[in-house]
């Protein structure tokens, strides 16, 4: 007899934990990297429970608030109907608020995974045991390592040097286009014969005839994709199917836009050559969604940042490249809160083998072990909800 799986409990937790040696500028938020830099973040964890004893857990940034509000919705309801919970959640509850539903999403899929006793990526039909990886760089430093330009190609040599195969650069905020030419050039000339490189500036150009320049530079150095480099918010169809005509480096454009539909609406629209999925925007019902609707056209999906979710969704993907580990800087190992018990990392390059890749979970859900008590130790405040 199955156990009954309707929602009874909704816990989200607030919480804190701090980066050592990450500091920020006012002006344009630049990180600084000073040992005596602490940058405090803010994370949110919850828990679904069910009347029969399962329980679904995601911890990652994020508003614990606006997850228990959108979460509590459920109370009453099976939770195994997924589906029906991420359309009713889209439309009537949180339409505003999409990292809340896909918190909820995610959450419900762990759940999911324990009650069928297998890992998410078997129960999406995945086959991948090992993620080829790309390093993406913090942003363009103030202060410290990647504040200057030959510290971005040194950086990509020993990025290389740990056997990883891609290379992601996020020269934002330097002022002067030529820099941003220049440290594609640099990075291209150190290591482009052994790596896969990418260019993100974050949205950081302020004029077309900008991002072309920076595009005509990826060309010559071969570079693998150039992501939303148009300060129009990476949301303008007409401006990178331009800009596709213009250059030959493959576009990935749709971090800014949140919605699998407007992701879709650019690669129709001949805006992006590679299409972002994002599972801590549109959960792992929409980014599997969206998969589906990019293989349908023959274009490949590429996850933006880290974590379990995302190493179960890749498993299953045929049409993807990378998992992309966020914001590694060789000062500071890792930027995501220290909450796992089993083993689990992102943090770069203990994480990475020797194969250039991470492996996928192998364990019922989510596949990983949550500390409960560091969480509750950090806990800033807690909201319950109960049937």
């Amino acid at each position: 007899m199955t156990a009954d799986t309707t929602l009874v409990r909704v816990e989200a937790t607030s919480f804190t934990w701090d980066v050592k040696g990450l500091g920020w500028t006012r002006r344009l938020h630049k990180p600084i990297f000073d040992p005596d830099h602490t940058d405090r973040r803010t994370g949110a964890a919850i828990k679904l429970c069910t009347r029969g004893g399962s329980t679904g857990e995601y911890v990652s940034t994020g508003n614990a608030g606006a997850v228990a509000e959108a979460a509590k919705h459920l109370l009453g309801t099976d939770a195994l109907q997924r589906e029906r919970i991420y359309s009713d959640l889209r439309i009537y509850y949180v339409r505003d608020d999409p990292q809340a539903r896909a918190f909820v999403d995610i959450a419900l899929w762990d759940l999911a995974g324990k009650v069928a006793g297998m890992p998410i990526s078997k129960m999406l039909g995945g086959y991948k045991t090992r993620l080829p990886v790309y390093a993406a760089t913090v942003d363009g430093a103030e202060k410290g390592f990647l504040s200057q330009i030959d510290e971005f190609a040194d950086w990509a040599g020993q990025v290389r040097d740990y056997g990883v195969k891609g290379f992601k650069i996020h020269p934002y905020p330097w002022p002067d286009i030529e820099s941003h030419v220049q440290v594609v050039r640099a990075v291209g000339e150190r290591v482009g014969d052994s790596m896969d490189l990418m260019m993100d500036p974050y949205c950081h150009y302020r004029t077309f005839a900008d991002a072309v320049k920076v595009g005509k530079a990826c060309d010559e150095m071969g570079y693998f994709w150039y992501e939303d480099p148009y300060s129009d918010g990476g949301v303008t169809p007409f401006s990178h199917a331009k800009l596709r005509e213009i250059i030959r480096t493959p576009l990935l454009i749709g971090e800014k836009v949140m919605t699998l539909q407007e992701r879709m609406a650019m690669v129709l629209a001949k805006a992006t050559d590679f299409v972002r999925g994002d599972a801590p925007i549109d959960g792992i019902t929409g980014t599997l969604k969206l998969a589906h609707a990019a293989e349908s056209v023959g274009v490949d999906i590429e996850l933006h940042g880290q974590g379990p979710a995302h190493r179960h969704l890749m498993s299953a993907f045929r049409n993807t490249n990378f998992y992309e580990i966020a914001w590694t800087h060789p000062e500071v190992p890792c930027f995501d809160p220290p909450v796992y018990l089993c083993g689990y990392s992102d943090a770069f390059p203990a994480c990475v083998g020797e194969d250039g890749c991470v492996p996928v979970p192998e364990r019922p859900g989510l596949g990983v072990t949550y500390d409960w008590d560091y969480i509750e130790k950090y806990n800033t405040g807690k909201v319950v909800y109960d049937l």
